[in-house]
């Protein structure tokens, strides 16, 4: 019976030192960045695209996000996320519908298919193009089992439980590097809008109906805000029932339109028991200059408005302070961050 051979030093060495940087990273981008540059040094393959999963009404959607391929020294890696959702190809279809714990790989001519599970479902899908058809499946599948652990280490770091979306600490972490990111010169200086979104009467509902209903009701405002906003705005559970919204590249008049969309969504959504369901959305431009504590302030000014007067609306803390019905609050000169 012929032995795989062991590997040399130097490819041991490789293996470590490939491990050491994929567990390193505290970041989901990072981490899949980091699996994507060891398959191309370690396994020796010419390119691996990754595509992230996602199901609506049932039916799975992949959207191309990562692509490393092999050069002289480190893998060259890029994002190509302007791809949009699209519905797989057929040859996909039952990779995507395998249970969990089915761990088999689907081989198209000259490409290796593996999908990549967090919590359960599956999260992406990682196509690796090689012409070694001898390509070592066993460690292919212990890098994939690595990444799904750690994976899951940062989902439950960074995801709130009831309804998946990133939660509270997520929120500080993202939205202190984005203003960072924004001082710097450098940067492209595109419009970011920072929203803060409460369900109106809330209390009514768990009183009413109780907390079983209440959390159904926070989960399906969740799944309606991950379909009716894209990948690239980050969206928190902020705590209870107010949730927060970073929208990038839209200016004000943009992000009203999207925002006043969005009310208009879920007050036409039937929510089951409760049935109809509002929620009041104050936002404000994130202006670099300001500390990350005085912009979450501000739109929660332009949100307490909108509650306490009549619910139902979306405001903007721009508009209400040029329209005199904000005025503009003095600065402490306390640095408070959160």
């Amino acid at each position: 019976m012929m032995q795989t051979p062991l590997p040399d030093q130097n490819e041991s060495k490789l293996i470590l030192d490939n491990l050491v940087e994929l567990t390193s990273q505290r970041e989901q981008e990072m981490l899949e960045s980091s699996l994507l540059s060891t398959l191309i040094e370690v396994m020796h393959v010419e390119r691996v695209e990754l595509f992230a999963c996602r199901w609506v009404n049932n039916t799975p959607y992949i959207r191309r996000r990562l692509e490393a391929s092999a050069s002289p020294g480190k893998p060259v890696i890029s994002e190509t996320s302007d791809d949009g959702w699209q519905q797989p190809p057929t040859v996909l279809h039952d990779l995507l519908d395998q249970p969990a714990g089915d761990d088999s790989l689907h081989h198209p001519p000259g490409r290796i298919c593996m999908p990549l599970r967090c919590m359960g479902s599956i999260a992406s899908l990682l196509i690796i193009h090689t012409s070694q058809f001898q390509a070592n499946h066993a460690m292919l599948r212990a890098m994939a089992r690595i990444h799904e652990n750690f994976l899951r280490l940062l989902f439950e770091a960074d995801r709130d439980m009831l309804t998946a979306l990133h939660n509270r600490r997520k929120f500080d972490q993202r939205f202190y590097s984005l203003i960072a990111s924004l001082q710097h010169p450098q940067t492209p200086q595109n419009p970011y809008i920072l929203a803060l979104l409460d369900v109106d009467m809330f209390k009514r509902v768990n009183d009413r109906f109780g907390h079983m209903v209440g959390d159904e009701v926070l989960l399906l405002l969740a799944q309606l805000m991950q379909q009716s906003f894209g990948e690239e705005d980050g969206l928190f559970r902020y705590g209870g029932e107010e949730f927060a919204l970073l929208l990038r590249g839209s200016d004000i008049e943009q992000a009203e339109m999207a925002l006043e969309r969005f009310r208009i969504k879920v007050a036409r959504h039937a929510f089951p028991q409760v049935q109809n369901v509002t929620i009041s959305i104050g936002y404000t431009r994130i202006h670099p200059a300001l500390l990350p504590g005085q912009l979450v302030e501000q739109a929660d000014r332009a949100l307490y408005y909108a509650k306490s007067h009549g619910r139902n609306q979306v405001c903007g803390y721009e508009k209400l302070v040029a329209d005199g019905a904000l005025e503009i609050q003095q600065l402490s000169g306390q640095i408070d961050f959160f």
